[in-house]
């Protein structure tokens, strides 16, 4: 078992980092869940700083679930040509729908009903579970991985979970969960910038095992979902 005062000494260098380092994007400043994961939704595969610019525009015109539901394809079309977007307004209009059919206009506060909505996957659901409801949920994506891998030597999910989940009883889930995105993102990359890394002088500096990583995958089958670790693609 890994020494606690570590995880504790970990969890205060992150949120200590976080709160002057972290990056400042309106949704981080949000705890609603349809704010959440809708905005997770439009991150997929998009930069940040491109829905940063529509974010205000976006929930100005779908204030709720409801509206977004009600939208017309051709305007939802329109709005995200101007990112290049064009084939998301009509997954995200089938996805307000499903949750409005489904769940009578309520993001769904569990992770199996969240898996369940087309288009949702374990890092979006997570997401909105600890963002949105702030239920402590780890958060991972590759570039939390690299952070892990470096750290702990781990390359799965799975160990990823425990540990992260370890860390969360030291401080705030949200605070910690954004402080190990962006340090993965800014700091802890490919060729890392470890000098100026919060968790220097405790990193291990493992090297980087990517093709043994394994990230969480849903499988639906026959109404019931599971998880599966899988290779990085």
């Amino acid at each position: 078992m890994r020494d606690e005062k570590l995880y504790e000494e970990i969890a205060r260098r992150l949120q200590e980092w976080c709160a002057t380092k972290c990056r400042k994007y309106p949704w981080r400043q949000k705890s609603d869940p349809y704010v959440i994961l809708v905005t997770e939704f439009l991150l997929q595969r998009t930069r940040s700083d491109s829905i940063a610019e529509i974010f205000d525009e976006f929930f100005s015109r779908y204030r709720s679930i409801w509206e977004l539901a009600s939208a017309k394809p051709e305007e939802l079309s329109s709005f995200f040509s101007k990112l290049g977007l064009l084939y998301r307004g009509e997954r995200i209009l089938r996805m307000a729908q499903e949750i409005v059919e489904k769940y009578k206009g309520m993001i769904p506060c569990n992770a199996e009903k969240l898996l369940k909505i087309k288009g949702v996957g374990v890092y979006i659901a997570s997401a909105v579970l600890n963002f949105g409801y702030n239920v402590p949920t780890p958060v991972v994506d590759k570039n939390v991985m690299r952070v892990m891998n470096r750290l702990f030597n781990t390359t799965r999910e799975k160990e990823c979970w425990e540990i992260i989940s370890r860390l969360y009883k030291f401080g705030d889930n949200r605070l910690i969960a954004y402080a190990l995105i962006d340090l993965g993102s800014m700091i802890c990359k490919k060729r890392p910038l470890c000098e100026e890394c919060p968790l220097n002088d405790v990193c291990t500096k493992y090297p980087l095992r990517q093709k043994e990583w394994r990230l969480y995958r849903k499988v639906l089958r026959s109404g019931r979902v599971t998880l599966q670790e899988q290779p990085i693609h």
